[in-house]
């Protein structure tokens, strides 16, 4: 294998161990047990720690090691802020600049998501129809730069609700709620949109943190 794939290949494999619950908040990652498993030296297992930590995902400290973040409430709370806001800024420039066959696609996108079975896997099936969504919508935003900075914190989103209350809390509403953006979208009001994007993201952020207070109260 050669070393940009070994460096492309290390980072998917870690990043789907963090995306999936394997490492839990504040636990130790053994680069000779990654080594051990996955045939991968020292060196792309590094370069991909290093990016997962500039990600927000890890924290190395020197002659210590590497560890899985364990971020307090109030960090969790300022993130999902952050994180609703430019939400907020995407839709809002959906609203002006998306075409009536991109809002159909999100339509149809979502009317995968309601039709999720409650017994059919509804974790994953929820995270890979909940990624397409919100590409459609961001691509529908016609500003790549943005979108692309929002990708990483998606992750980081899915990262918190895996470590803390799962895909199924917010399964039952999901659906409603994107289809109150996709209505706001539709009426070409970027206040209205961006409004309904940040309320959907804020409504995710309640179920991650009050489950973390229900564990602390």
């Amino acid at each position: 294998m050669e070393t940009a794939h070994k460096k492309a290949f290390i980072f998917k494999e870690i990043l789907q161990r963090l995306l999936g619950g394997h490492y839990r908040f504040g636990e130790r990652i053994q680069v000779k047990a990654l080594t051990a498993e996955t045939g991968v030296s020292k060196q792309p297992i590094m370069t991909a720690l290093n990016s997962l930590q500039e990600r927000g995902f890890v924290r190395i400290t020197a002659q210590v090691g590497c560890e899985v973040i364990s971020p307090s409430l109030e960090e969790i709370e300022d993130f999902y802020r952050m994180f609703a806001a430019v939400e907020g800024v995407i839709a809002g420039l959906a609203a002006s600049r998306a075409s009536r066959d991109e809002l159909l696609r999100l339509q149809a996108i979502n009317d995968q998501l309601a039709a999720v079975a409650p017994d059919a896997q509804p974790a994953e099936a929820y995270r890979r129809i909940n990624v397409l969504f919100h590409r459609q919508l961001h691509d529908m935003a016609h500003s790549p730069l943005v979108s692309a900075r929002q990708l990483a914190n998606f992750e980081l989103s899915d990262f918190f609700i895996v470590q803390t209350c799962g895909f199924d809390a917010h399964l039952d509403r999901v659906a409603d709620e994107h289809q109150a953006l996709i209505g706001a979208i539709a009426s070409g009001d970027p206040k209205r949109a961006s409004a309904a994007a940040q309320a959907h993201i804020l409504s995710v952020s309640a179920s991650v943190v009050g489950y973390l207070r229900s564990r602390t109260g």
